[in-house]
């Protein structure tokens, strides 16, 4: 389990390489709801804040070895920006699904992209096996010092709204969640949160409600793919501070990428299922204001393409 301290430790971290990301109201999503916008971050997602912890926490020894990871794309992006900044060299295996947008970003900062597996778990599994010879595995949520810059998040949002009553976070192996979960539950217990899982990648939803749904690669949410990693710490956290976690499929997924894009932001799919379940009221009203976070925005252009499309038929 990490712990609050864990949290304030790597929000002093890495206040010196990132600013807080705004916190906007919107209209049309019920009353009092705020977008808490990671896709205004450093690499457009919320992953470099655990990327950049986990680097800057690395001892002189694992510096000298450098990193290894598996992504489909934001925490391959954000682990590259941060592997610059602090000096360390990178190598990230990447799905062969994975946008091109996202690889051509691992590439500029400087990491090495190896582009392996027809899926998340694959791509991971190979990465697992290089890990140790002699570079060190990142894990892109299973990972203390990665759930803890996540979890900055939740301490913003308290800093940057009063009255906060539910936080809505997307959800896949569970590493935002348990940071921002922790962050909030450690400081105002009584503040609801719930998961969002795509329903493509149902996996903490099925841990949560005791069901099997199955797993599908084909989708929007392409950032949300994947299976939780066996003895994964993200899932006794999530399990213990989540209060609900809820399903969107990919009509809603596409719906709330296209409201996002008229309210001027560009969201991924992952990135935007929590607006997903309140656009087709998944949740019930509450009394105080509802913070929505906005996990990404490094959607690729024929994706958001067939999103628009959609639109005109």
């Amino acid at each position: 389990m990490i712990g609050l301290d864990d949290i304030t430790q790597a929000q002093a971290r890495i206040a010196p390489y990132l600013t807080p990301t705004p916190i906007e109201a919107v209209a049309g999503l019920g009353k009092g709801v705020w977008l808490k916008l990671e896709n205004a971050n450093k690499t457009h997602s919320f992953k470099i804040r655990g990327a950049l912890n986990a680097l800057l926490s690395l001892d002189e020894s694992a510096r000298r070895h450098g990193v290894i990871a598996a992504s489909s794309g934001n925490h391959a992006g954000a682990l590259a920006y941060a592997a610059r900044l602090s000096g360390v060299s990178a190598q990230i295996l990447m799905p062969k699904t994975t946008p091109q947008k996202k690889i051509a970003n691992v590439r500029a900062c400087g990491a090495e992209a190896v582009i392996f597996g027809d899926n998340y778990d694959e791509t991971e599994g190979e990465a697992l096996r290089r890990a140790g010879n002699p570079r060190i595995w990142i894990s892109p949520y299973n990972d203390p010092a990665v759930i803890a810059g996540a979890g900055t998040i939740g301490l913003e949002v308290l800093d940057q709204l009063a009255d906060v009553a539910r936080v809505i976070v997307p959800v896949s192996g569970g590493g935002l969640m348990a940071g921002v979960a922790t962050a909030l539950k450690s400081r105002q217990p009584d503040i609801e949160v719930i998961g969002v899982n795509a329903r493509s990648a149902p996996a903490m939803h099925n841990r949560f409600h005791s069901r099997q749904l199955p797993q599908v690669w084909n989708t929007l949410a392409d950032a949300l793919s994947g299976d939780i990693e066996a003895g994964s710490i993200t899932l006794p956290i999530c399990l213990r501070h989540m209060d609900d976690i809820v399903l969107v499929d990919e009509a809603q997924i596409a719906a709330a990428m296209r409201y996002l894009l008229a309210a001027g932001w560009v969201a991924e799919g992952g990135g935007a299922v929590g607006v997903a379940a309140l656009l087709d009221d998944l949740l019930p009203a509450v009394d105080g204001a509802t913070v929505v976070v906005i996990s990404g925005g490094n959607v690729d252009l024929s994706a958001l393409r067939t999103v628009l499309r959609q639109t005109w038929q």
